[in-house]
Parts: structure tokens; sequence; C-alpha cells
């Protein structure tokens, strides 16, 4: 039995440990600096004296050449880093920095060894200096993966280090290679362009066809019942909308007044309603099918708070307090709508709009005076300016 497990040993100790694969590290610094162009010049010939190029007469010992002088070679202005280090010994060289720190980050993660010499792979690092700080491209030949990093201090060598080192061995994204400790600066401090679109307040007036089913007075001396009737209140509607190109977003506010009411006369025994206003506040969002024509088609889609209110015929008996007595109600409606912009060249340009609202509530509200239980879609049509 001792044998066996002796042998058993031997076995596992002559087996190879796992392959590691081998990465050479190279970080280089280089310059956005660009060089000018080189020029050469020739030198002119020497007079004559007699205004002519004369041949050389015989016997004569021709001239040495004149040596032409030769172009000056473009230096790089010194980084002002380097300038500090030459008066400074002590300045710390980013390049040495962070190689040393990429060796170590590569040799800790598993099946990797950063070395000197005999490297199937290599890790390359190119450090462009900024005013302060430096822009890094590191890339892996192991899995053809290039990250970029647009601006790192020195003193975040050593996360860059980390997230540079798992991102291009395990092939992730610089991002997918963010942890709570090693987050570097220009993860948080990026600054965003964005695209600015035209604003534009706009003024529109129109009319309304709402449905709801309301008491209704069926004689002065019978009881209200409950009938569908049309109702046609106007609109004054007043907004901003903000557009995108092919897109637009229109904050608004509208107030609806009702048309219609009926004489307390005719309802001796109460409960007739009548619609009276409405307030709406609402977001509407538009896309151009045209945007850069000087007229367009448009359509859209949003939603809108609605308040509205109503006023329903108290009885003879109860008049003395006031003839009518007010019901209110309100929800959100989800709006549809379909709407046309012309002369929009102009600063000053319009539209005619068609609005589709389908109320999400129903308008339940009762008093001594009436009761309503409704649900009132509607349509406006409404005509206005933009400027």
């Amino acid at each position: 039995m001792k044998a066996i497990w002796l042998g058993v040993a031997l076995l596992l100790w002559s087996v190879p440990a796992s392959a590691t694969t081998r990465i050479c590290v190279s970080v280089q610094q280089k310059s956005w600096y660009k060089q000018p162009t080189q020029r050469t010049t020739t030198p002119p010939a020497a007079p004559t004296g007699d205004g002519d190029h004369a041949p050389p007469s015989p016997g004569a010992v021709p001239a040495p050449p004149q040596a032409q002088e030769l172009p000056t070679p473009y230096q790089a202005p010194t980084p002002p880093r380097e300038q500090a280090a030459r008066s400074n010994p002590h300045e710390i060289d980013p390049t040495l920095y962070l190689k040393r720190m990429l060796e170590y980050e590569i040799t800790h993660e598993p099946g990797f060894a950063a070395v000197a010499d005999t490297c199937p792979q290599r890790l390359t690092v190119d450090l462009y200096q900024l005013e302060s700080g430096w822009t890094v491209f590191a890339r892996y030949t192991g899995t053809e993966r290039e990250e970029k990093v647009d601006h790192a201090e020195v003193d975040e060598f050593t996360e860059l280090a980390q997230r540079v080192a798992t991102s291009l061995l395990r092939n992730r994204s610089l991002q997918q290679s963010i942890t709570r400790e090693n987050v570097l600066r220009s993860d948080s401090e990026t600054n965003l362009r964005t695209i600015d679109g035209t604003g534009h307040f706009l003024f529109g007036m129109g009319t309304e066809a709402r449905v709801a089913r309301l008491p209704t007075a069926q004689g002065q001396l019978l009881p209200a019942a409950s009938e569908l009737r049309v109702l046609t209140p106007v609109a004054v509607q007043v907004g901003y909308r903000r557009k995108l190109g092919a897109w637009g977003l229109d904050a608004f506010a509208r107030l609806d007044l009702g048309t219609e009411s009926t004489g307390i006369h005719t309802n001796d025994l109460g409960g007739h309603v009548d619609y009276s206003t409405s307030v709406f506040l609402g977001l509407h969002f538009l896309h151009y099918l045209d945007a850069p024509g000087i007229n367009s088609l448009y359509f859209g889609g949003g939603a809108a708070f609605e308040l509205a209110f109503f006023q329903a015929i108290r009885p003879v008996k109860d008049r003395a307090g006031g003839e009518r007595q007010l019901l209110m109600g309100g929800g959100l409606d989800v709006d549809f709508l379909l709407g046309y912009e012309f002369l929009r060249a102009s600063s000053v340009h319009f539209f005619g709009q068609l609005d589709l609202e389908a109320p999400t509530y129903l308008i339940k509200a009762e008093n001594d005076a009436g009761a309503i239980n409704a649900y009132m879609p509607g349509a406006l049509a409404q005509i206005g300016i933009i400027f």
C-alpha cells in the first residue's frame, strides 16, 4: 500500500503546472505636437563678375564645392513634467511607474505572468501628455483589444493598471472592469456635449367636442334624468414648444370654457348639471415627417392633468343660498394628436392641430344640488401661432 501511495505522489509531482501566458509590458510616452515640414535650400551660385556663368579656363583649378547648410533636425519641445524632472531628481517617471504597476497586476491575474523576454504576447501602453495628466491607449495582442482612458493622473496609476489589466486580459471593456475600489476621476467627471434645439412660445385657440352622460332637466316640474349630451366648450392654450431635429416637446396650459347653460326656471326640482370650465396642464411629444421642410405634418401623444368644474341647479326651496352649486372632478387624460406646421422658415409661423382626449378616470362628484358619475372623452381642433 505504501508503494502505491508513493507512486501516486511521484506521479502528481511530475505533472506540469497549468500553462501560464507570458506577457511583456511596454509603456511609452508620446507627444501630440506636430512636427514642422523641413525644407532644403540650394545655395546661390557664385557670381562671375560679368553676370554670366563663364566656362572654366584651361588649367584652372576648380574651386571646392561649397558645403550646403543642412537643416537643423526638429526637436520637440520638452514637456513641462520632463523640465521639472531635470530640476527635481525625485520626480516620478510615469512610464516606469505605470509599467511596474501593470507587471504587478498581470502577475497576480491567474494564468498570466509579466516577464522581460521570451514572451509570445505583449501589452503596450502609449501615454499622450495633456496639460495635466495623460490620455492612455492600451493594447493587448492576446485578445487584440484596445482600450482608451481620456484622462488619468499619476496618483491614479494604481487603479488604472488594475482596470487595464483586467479589461485587456479578460477581454472586457473598461466599464465592465470598474469596482468601488478602482474608480477614476474620468468615470465621474466626463463632460457630455448635447445638441441644442430651438425653443418657441405658442398660442392657440379652438373649439372642443366632449361627450358625457349628465343629469338633464326634463321639464319645470319633473326631476332631472341622466342623458348623453355633446358639450362644445371653447379652448385657449399657451405653451412652449422645443424642437430638436425631427422631434418636438410641448409643455402647455389650456383653459376650456363651457358655452351652454340651462335656465333655473326649467328645473324647479333641481339636479340639472351644466359643464362650466376645465383647466389642463400637460406634455406632448411630437414627431415631424419633414423636419427640414418649410411645411411639415407631425403627430404625437402625451398626457394632461385636467380639473373640471360643473354647475348644478338647486331646488327652488334651497335657492336662498344661491341658484347653482359647484361640482368638481378631475384626473389624467391620455392624448393623441395630429398637426400641421406651415411657413416654418419664418421666425413666426403657424399650426393647425387635432387632439383626441381619452380620460383614464370617471368624474364622480355629489352635493345637495346634484351628482355626476360620467366618463367624458373629447376632441379638440385648434389653430395657433408659434414664435
